[in-house]
């Protein structure tokens, strides 16, 4: 028999936890943790966003606290998510260069089908919203198990600037599989003994 593959409704799973401190100008940054529990099947599509506070509204202020991420200079930053299964995937790479002095990100979602790229980003765009495709394809993930301890790290990687982790989610459509499909009876031999 024969499994069959089908789409399953995308679960998203939030952090709402207490903000992440990103620490200034340290390649080990800051890890932060999120439990994805209850989702049937594989990964068969992942899509991440930096949300924002739905009380707030979101501005390229320092240390804006409805801001998904709030950092200055987000030309520093490295931000990194690996699956329960040990896969880490580079989500940016210092977005727009060393020299984007843009701050924040909210409703910013890094989806494989993203048109832009999020490493094109230019300061005057901050705070990043929209849609952008990530630095490596989120569909290292799938195929995998979505269900266990999820690690976002941010890190900041030159001097003078600072920011916290606030709002994350990850949007998972999982694969599911029916059993089964009999094979037709006319491919199927018998030897009687």
């Amino acid at each position: 028999p024969l499994g069959v593959a089908s789409s399953g409704a995308p679960v998203t799973t939030s952090y709402t936890g207490p903000a992440g401190a990103i620490p200034d100008n340290s390649a080990a940054g800051v890890d932060v943790s999120l439990a994805v529990a209850g989702v049937i099947g594989t990964i068969g599509d992942l899509v991440f966003s930096f949300d924002r506070d739905p009380a707030g509204v979101c501005s390229a202020a320092i240390g804006d606290a409805s801001a998904g991420l709030d950092h200055t200079w987000v030309g520093d930053l490295i931000v990194k998510l690996t699956s329960p299964a040990g896969t880490t995937v580079t989500l940016m790479s210092r977005p727009g260069g060393i020299g984007n002095s843009g701050n924040n990100f909210c409703d910013t979602v890094l989806d494989d089908a993203g048109v832009t790229s999020i490493q094109a980003i230019v300061p005057a765009g901050a705070p990043f919203t929209g849609t952008f495709a990530p630095n490596s394809p989120l569909a290292a993930f799938d195929g995998e198990g979505p269900n266990g301890t999820w690690v976002l790290n941010v890190s900041d990687n030159q001097g003078a600037d600072t920011g916290n982790v606030r709002r994350f989610s990850l949007a998972i459509t999982p694969t599911l599989w029916t059993c089964c499909i009999p094979f037709p009876v006319e491919l199927m031999t018998f030897q009687v003994q």
